[in-house]
């Protein structure tokens, strides 16, 4: 009887260790889609120029070879640009301004990103972001 009685713990306690090693390798293996605390981007400050409306995403650009490229990453993510949908708040705008600071500035309601390239991902994570979302209050 001591035999089987020990022989019983063994196999509670390794099935407790199997447990928990796999909770250990499952947790491990989790990415945390938790955005940073208000959306990617940094902070716009109020007033700032060019006013955009909830739920829209103005790409601005200082060099005109950018334009093709960007008007594409825009189509992809909302389709081409209307009144309709810039009355909605889904509308990705692309827009040409001299004298940025970066190569491409990405703007919502309350956010900005600068970019180098149209390819960037950080970009189009941003656009995705903000497109059609209510800025925090």
């Amino acid at each position: 009887m001591p035999r089987q009685a020990f022989l019983a713990l063994a196999v509670v306690v390794a099935a407790v260790v199997g447990v928990g090693g796999l909770v250990a390798v499952l947790a491990s293996r989790d990415d945390s889609t938790v955005e940073p605390a208000g959306g990617p981007g940094v902070a716009r400050p109020a007033g700032a120029t060019p006013r955009v409306s909830d739920g829209n995403v103005v790409l601005l650009h200082a060099d005109e070879r950018l334009t093709r490229r960007l008007r594409e990453l825009a189509a992809d993510i909302a389709g081409p640009p209307d009144s309709s949908l810039v009355a909605a708040g889904q509308a990705v705008l692309v827009r040409h301004q001299p004298d940025l600071g970066a190569p491409i500035v990405a703007v919502s309601a309350t956010r900005r990103l600068d970019a180098r390239d149209p390819g960037d991902p950080e970009l189009r994570a941003f656009v995705e972001y903000w497109l059609g979302r209510e800025a925090p209050r």
